[in-house]
C-alpha cells in the first residue's frame, strides 16, 4: 500500500487547516484533497481509532457491543482505504459539493481543535466521514449498523434510511445533520421488509395510476 505514512508523525497536533478544504467546491478536488490529508496517517492510527471504540464499549452487553466493533471496523478501516484507494469520473469529478460542506469543515475545525492529542484522530474521523458523506453520498453509519431496539440502518428502494436520523441533536458531535439518510419510517420499524415490499409496491401502482395513466 503506497498511501501509509511510515514517517513516525507526531501523535499530537494539527497537521492541516480544515479552513483550506472549506473552500473546495467540487467533488473530484475534495477526493484529490481527502486522498493527500490521508496520507498523514498509518494502520496503527486506524487501529488507535478502533481501540478507543472498543474502549467505550466495555460496559455495552457483549453481543451488541461486538456487533458495533464490526461495523465501526467497516466505517473506519474500510472506509479509509476506499478514500484513499477511489478515483472519479470527470463528470463526477466536476458535481458540486453539497451546500452544507462549509458548515461540515467548520464542525471538523472545531472538533480538532481543542489542543488535545487526540486532535489528529478526531480529524482523521472527519476526512473519512467527508469521503462517505460527499463524495460517496453514503450514511456514515454502514448499512446493517444495529441500534437499540433491534433497528439499523437500511438501503431500501434505492434510498438509506436511519432509525435514528431525527435525533441528532441529543449528540453534540454527531454527523447525523451531514447524512443523506432520512428518518426511517414508522412503517420501517414495525413491518418486514416483505411486507414493506408489498406496501411499497401498491404505493407505486397508486401513483402510477392517480398521475400518470393519461
Amino acid at each position: 500500500m503506497g498511501f501509509w505514512n511510515r514517517e513516525g508523525v507526531s501523535p499530537s497536533g494539527t497537521l492541516f487547516s480544515w479552513d483550506e478544504l472549506s473552500r473546495i467546491s467540487r467533488k473530484g478536488a475534495l477526493l484529490s484533497a481527502l486522498k493527500e490529508k490521508g496520507q498523514l496517517y498509518s494502520p496503527e492510527d486506524l487501529e488507535l481509532m478502533l481501540n478507543r471504540y472498543a474502549k467505550k464499549l466495555e460496559n455495552v452487553p457483549k453481543d451488541y457491543g461486538d456487533s458495533l466493533l464490526y461495523y465501526a471496523r467497516i466505517q473506519i478501516v474500510d472506509g479509509y482505504h476506499r478514500m484513499m484507494t477511489d478515483e472519479l469520473s470527470e463528470i463526477r469529478g466536476a458535481v458540486p459539493l453539497a451546500s452544507s460542506w462549509k458548515k461540515f469543515t467548520a464542525d471538523a475545525k472545531a472538533a480538532a481543535s481543542k489542543g488535545t492529542p487526540g486532535d489528529r484522530l478526531r480529524s482523521l474521523k472527519y476526512l473519512i466521514a467527508a469521503y462517505t458523506v460527499y463524495i460517496r453520498e453514503e450514511p456514515v453509519h454502514p448499512v446493517g449498523m444495529p441500534f437499540p431496539g433491534g433497528f439499523s440502518v437500511e438501503l431500501y428502494d434505492g434510498g438509506y434510511y436511519c432509525p435514528v436520523r431525527a435525533v441528532w441533536n441529543d449528540i453534540d458531535d454527531a454527523f447525523c445533520k451531514f447524512c443523506p439518510a432520512i428518518q426511517s419510517r414508522e412503517r420501517d420499524l414495525l413491518l418486514s421488509k416483505s411486507e414493506r415490499d408489498i406496501v411499497t409496491k401498491k404505493e407505486k401502482l397508486n401513483n402510477y395510476f392517480y398521475n400518470f395513466k393519461g
